[in-house]
């Protein structure tokens, strides 16, 4: 199964824990294939794929976006 697939498929905290491992494995086996390779540039993409998924109605407003800040906090 592909990154893709293991994305569409996260429906719990155990399937986000595991989709999660597998970014960080794929990172690893294939830093070619990543645009952000540092945490700045992570957060930057992050930053800009949540307003713009917001903006088009992809993402939903009531998300929960306490557990999302405290969880890039730790």
């Amino acid at each position: 199964m592909d990154l893709f697939e293991k994305c569409n498929k996260v429906d719990s905290k155990d399937e986000l824990i595991q989709f999660i491992k597998a970014l960080r494995h794929d990172l690893k086996d294939n830093p070619d294939e990543w645009e952000n390779l540092s945490l700045d540039a992570f957060l930057e993409a992050m930053e800009s794929w949540i307003e713009d998924t917001i903006d088009m109605g992809y993402l939903q407003d009531q998300a929960e976006w306490k557990s999302l800040a405290n969880c890039l906090w730790q």
